[in-house]
């Protein structure tokens, strides 16, 4: 073999020995950048948080719509398991020293006015925000020893605002009523200012609309009365 094709002893090598690694320099976020990045999640975050508390107000106005319908159910039941002296129907008083139960003196309500008896109807005492449920009711429907007959009157009105240019029922013998969510104990808004005001007209409107977020139900005489002759009342 001539010096031409001879092989070419391979390059020597040393156990243990580790080639250097390549070193990448990598680069971080900066101040200002990590700044413009909390500001987007902040953002992102803000836009879920606000149609959430939306849904959940929704979901507590309809949810306390549906208490106050079980309590018109509730009293409706009352009136017809309960009997006068004239054995005419009658509905309970309001409660107005905190327990769950009706006041009265005498026949008669304590007030007219107060928070629902709820411990006497068998309901839970709280709307959806943990408020307690405000209830008033007519004299002449509540009265255990002279209940009601066909020729009672109510002594409320259901109005569209404050002044009660827009009438929605009248000569109303039970309500039943919700503060909201602000459950306002003074609240500035007048619609709202009417519906604690301690008189016989109370306002129902579209929820959350000019800071009004009452809400309110009554019975009507009509089928108050229809109910009693179903339930074998006779007047």
């Amino acid at each position: 073999m001539d010096s031409l094709t001879r092989a070419v002893p391979p390059a020597p090598t040393f156990a243990g020995v580790v080639p250097p690694a390549r070193f990448v320099a990598q680069r971080g976020f900066t101040l200002t950048e990590m700044a413009v990045v909390l500001v987007i999640v902040s953002l992102l975050i803000g836009g879920m948080i606000l149609p959430l508390t939306a849904q959940q107000d929704l979901r507590n106005v309809a949810e306390t719509q549906k208490l106050l319908a079980d309590v018109g159910e509730a009293l409706y039941g009352y009136a017809a398991s309960h009997k006068a002296s004239d054995n005419r129907p009658y509905l309970p008083c309001p409660d107005t020293d905190g327990d769950g139960r009706e006041n009265r003196a005498g026949n008669a309500c304590t007030l007219q006015e107060g928070t629902l008896p709820w411990a006497d109807l068998g309901l839970g005492r709280q709307d959806a925000w943990n408020n307690p449920l405000r209830y008033r009711v007519t004299a002449a429907f509540s009265n255990n020893a002279n209940g009601f007959t066909l020729l009672s009157s109510g002594d409320m009105r259901i109005c569209e605002n404050a002044a009660c240019t827009t009438v929605i029922a009248t000569a109303v013998p039970a309500v039943t009523f919700s503060l909201g969510k602000n459950g306002a104990a003074a609240p500035a808004n007048a619609d709202e200012q009417e519906n604690t005001d301690g008189d016989t007209d109370f306002v129902q409107r579209t929820h959350v609309a000019n800071g009004y977020d009452d809400v309110v139900a009554w019975l009507p005489t009509s089928i108050l009365i229809n109910r009693m002759i179903s339930a074998g009342h006779q007047f």
